[in-house]
């Protein structure tokens, strides 16, 4: 089974699913950043029914130009930059039945939402609770159903094939190479005691 990267790095609220988040204001006239988080980044303005939110007000997008990590735009209704303060971080969705239906052995990321999360014995380690992005990588978080000494309840695993062994969206779990993710967060945490020692 293979992801389709049509969203990435996305949340999904029930039937909705995030497309976009609004960013800082361009100029004084209501313009704003946008940043895109569909494969094709253009392809955010061909949805027809975007709203702010899950479920939210629909929003008419006019595209302005391009910026160094997405988009200007223009939402109809939003004439000053403080109108567009107010709304920076917002975030937009489309409806999923919007969405190009995934092959049979395809999903999206935000298929992965709610999927139970096994360690390589196959024993549940807990949930999927979000697919998240901060500009370097997917991230799968996991909420575990037992805290890990030093990382407690949440785990932020790559979206790599060596971390994330296995996907099956029929069977509702997917694969986490545990052991692999905690060696490498313990060596982290050492590095991060080195350097807080180094400035000391």
């Amino acid at each position: 089974m293979q992801r389709r990267d049509t969203h990435n790095g996305v949340g999904a609220e029930g039937d909705w699913v995030q497309v976009g988040a609004v960013g800082a204001p361009h100029g004084v006239r209501g313009d704003m950043r946008l940043k895109s988080f569909t494969e094709n980044p253009a392809s955010l303005f061909k949805y027809t029914d975007l709203r702010l939110g899950a479920d939210g007000a629909p929003v008419s997008l006019s595209k302005k130009g391009k910026s160094k990590d997405g988009f200007i735009v223009h939402i109809d209704g939003v004439d000053t930059p403080e109108a567009v303060s107010a709304l920076t971080g917002r975030e937009l969705f489309v409806h999923r039945d919007a969405l190009a239906p995934a092959e049979e052995d395809e999903y999206y990321l935000a298929d992965l939402i709610g999927l139970e999360a096994r360690d390589e014995s196959g024993d549940k380690i807990g949930v999927v609770d979000a697919v998240e992005n901060f500009g370097s990588e997917d991230l799968i978080e996991l909420i575990l159903d037992e805290p890990v000494k030093g990382l407690g309840r949440y785990a932020f695993i790559p979206f790599r094939k060596k971390l994330v062994t296995a996907v099956d969206i029929k069977g509702g779990y997917l694969t986490v190479a545990f052991t692999l993710w905690q060696e490498t967060q313990v060596g982290k945490q050492a590095e991060s005691q080195m350097d807080q020692g180094d400035n000391t």
